[in-house]
C-alpha cells in the first residue's frame, strides 16, 4: 500500500500543481483525484482471472463551486481521467474503455463539499458538458447513489442488490460492532430501490423508525448501527 499510496500522492500533487493558483474553489483537484481513486477501488468487480473497474465517474459539486471552476472543468475532467487510467494500471484493473469524468451540480451541497459516484459502464452515448444537437443524451446521474458516513464518495447502486454488513465481500462494508455480518441490503425495484433488513441482530431504521423492508425515496436516511446512509434518487 505504501508504493500505491505514494503513486497516488504524486499524481494528485501533479494535478494540483497544474491548476494551483487558477482555482478559486475550495474543492481542489488532489481531493477529487483521491476520492475518484477510492470510488474506483470500491466499485471494482472480480471476474474470471480479471478485476474489472468502473469507467464512468460523476463529480457532484455545489452550484458555487461549479461556477468557480468554470471553464477548467473540461481540462480537469481529462486530467482526472488520465489519473484513473494510471490508478487502474497500478492496481492491474481491467478497463472496458477510457474512464470518463463528468460534472453535475447538486443544490444540497455547500461550498467546498462534493460527492463522487462510479459505474462500470457509460450510461450515455457521449459524456459532454452540453447536449449536442441531434444526438440523444441520457444523464449519467440516472444512477441512484448512497452517501455513507465516513466515506469521501458516494456509492453507486447497480445490479439487483447491494449487501451492507461487516463481511469482507459486502458491497458496503461497515466496521461497526453493532452491525451484523450481513445486516441489510438495497434491493432493486422496477422503478427504484428498497431497503431490506436481513434478520440483523440490532435491526435497520429508516428515517428513525424500525423497518423490515421499505421502498426508498430521495433523501431517505437509513441507519445501520451508528452509520447513516442517505439515499439519492436521480429523479428527485
Amino acid at each position: 500500500m505504501g508504493i500505491l499510496s505514494d503513486f497516488e500522492d504524486r499524481v494528485a500533487a501533479g494535478i494540483e500543481g497544474v491548476f494551483a493558483g487558477a482555482f478559486r474553489s475550495p474543492v481542489q483537484p488532489a481531493e477529487l483525484a483521491k476520492a475518484l481513486g477510492k470510488a474506483m477501488d470500491d466499485g471494482r468487480v472480480v471476474g474470471v482471472g480479471k478485476v474489472y473497474a468502473p469507467v464512468s465517474f460523476t463529480v457532484a459539486l455545489s452550484p458555487d463551486d461549479d461556477a468557480k471552476l468554470g471553464a477548467f472543468k473540461g481540462t480537469l475532467g481529462g486530467e482526472l481521467a488520465t489519473f484513473l487510467i494510471d490508478h487502474a494500471r497500478e492496481r492491474r484493473y481491467e478497463l472496458s474503455t477510457r474512464p470518463a469524468v463528468s460534472f453535475v451540480t447538486h443544490d444540497d451541497l455547500r461550498l467546498g463539499r462534493f460527492r463522487v459516484s462510479a459505474a462500470l459502464a457509460e450510461t450515455t452515448d457521449e459524456v459532454a458538458e452540453a447536449p449536442t444537437p441531434g444526438r440523444r443524451q441520457t444523464a449519467i446521474t440516472d444512477i441512484a447513489t448512497v452517501t455513507v458516513d465516513d466515506m469521501n464518495h458516494d456509492v453507486a447502486l447497480r445490479g439487483d442488490q447491494i449487501i451492507i454488513g461487516r463481511l469482507s465481500d459486502a458491497q458496503i462494508r461497515l466496521s461497526d460492532a453493532n452491525v451484523s455480518r450481513r445486516h441489510a441490503a438495497f434491493r432493486r425495484l422496477d422503478d427504484g430501490w428498497a431497503i431490506e433488513d436481513l434478520d440483523s441482530t440490532n435491526g435497520t431504521r429508516l428515517n428513525g423508525k424500525p423497518v423490515t423492508r421499505a421502498r426508498l425515496h430521495d433523501g431517505d436516511i437509513v441507519e445501520i448501527g451508528v452509520t447513516r446512509l442517505v439515499y439519492h434518487d436521480p429523479r428527485g
